[in-house]
């Protein structure tokens, strides 16, 4: 839509980063760039999700990165004493910049897709906002608008963004302050494991200095599919990356790690009952930390 850019734009160049705590708890988003059409459902007995797709499948968690900026806008209104709203109208150069994209016209293409993802996902679930829960499926957002204007050989090109941020999200920003904040780094993240994983370690290493997880339970919380075996593979590649910013992972009790070998040759007596792929524990420490190896309070 061509429109005259006569409104108030938003701006998130030197603002903090903020991401809401439940869509880094629980697997809202597609892992992979490659269109899902068939529904994610995860359920562990007291949280329920069910997310569907739209025509061009369920939003990513590339597009996630319009939320985490939507949700870092209106923090920071809020933090300067401003009134906080749904709808926000930002840059689109501004959002591109900040989530570390190209600016070339094929980054602008693929913002619209993710805004158009975004909006035709729908979401199923009991979990709570500000103490009221949502009975009907909802979108990420309720509505968007492309602001554009002519360029200096008269063409348009897009400018502005208009976002109506989904009630349920707009509720655990403004109201519960439902927020945590993230490193920038992550948006250079370029696998999604590895982007979902950096949520996984800030929520849970935020007060403590590390935490542990069985394997199968995190890949449940990861949203990924494949057989166990694949997911620990993705999870190696990622380990010998070491990219999550401020984080590190370990794989416990795999006889085949490093970790493991280098126990035994100090004299460790690791049980064999721990190389199994269900009895594997990944931990996931602060860099910071001294990487102390014997096992804590594990969900498994």
């Amino acid at each position: 839509m061509t429109d005259q850019v006569d409104l108030f734009l938003d701006s998130l160049m030197n603002a903090p980063i903020k991401d809401e705590r439940a869509t880094m708890e629980f697997p809202f988003f597609c892992l992979t760039k490659k269109p899902r059409t068939t529904p994610m459902v995860y359920n562990d007995g007291k949280v329920k999700i069910e997310i569907k797709p739209g025509s061009a499948g369920i939003a990513t968690i590339w597009d996630k990165d319009i939320l985490i900026y939507a949700a870092s806008i209106i923090n920071e209104r809020i933090e300067r004493g401003m009134p906080a709203e749904r709808r926000i109208v930002v840059p689109a150069y501004d959002i591109l910049k900040v989530c570390q994209r190209g600016t070339g016209k094929r980054s602008y293409e693929l913002l619209l897709d993710a805004l158009e993802r975004l909006r035709a996902t729908t979401i199923l679930t009991n979990l709570t906002s500000a103490e009221e829960r949502e009975r009907r499926g909802f979108g990420w957002i309720d509505n968007f608008r492309v602001v554009e204007r002519l360029d200096k050989n008269s063409k348009p090109i897009m400018a502005g963004v208009e976002i109506w941020l989904n009630e349920w999200m707009f509720r655990a920003v403004v109201k519960e302050r439902r927020v945590l904040s993230i490193d920038r780094a992550y948006f250079k993240l370029t696998m999604g494991l590895e982007r979902r994983l950096y949520e996984l370690a800030r929520k849970h290493c935020g007060y403590q200095p590390r935490w542990d997880i069985g394997m199968a339970r995190l890949r449940e919380k990861c949203g990924a599919e494949g057989p166990l075996r694949n997911f620990k593979v993705d999870l190696k590649t990622i380990i010998e990356r070491d990219s999550l910013p401020g984080y590190r992972m370990h794989l416990m009790f795999d006889a085949t790690s490093d970790m493991i070998k280098g126990l035994k040759a100090d004299g460790y007596d690791i049980p064999p009952r721990y190389g199994g792929n269900d009895r594997i524990v990944v931990r996931f420490m602060r860099k910071n930390e001294a990487e102390v190896l014997t096992p804590q309070a594990v969900d498994m």
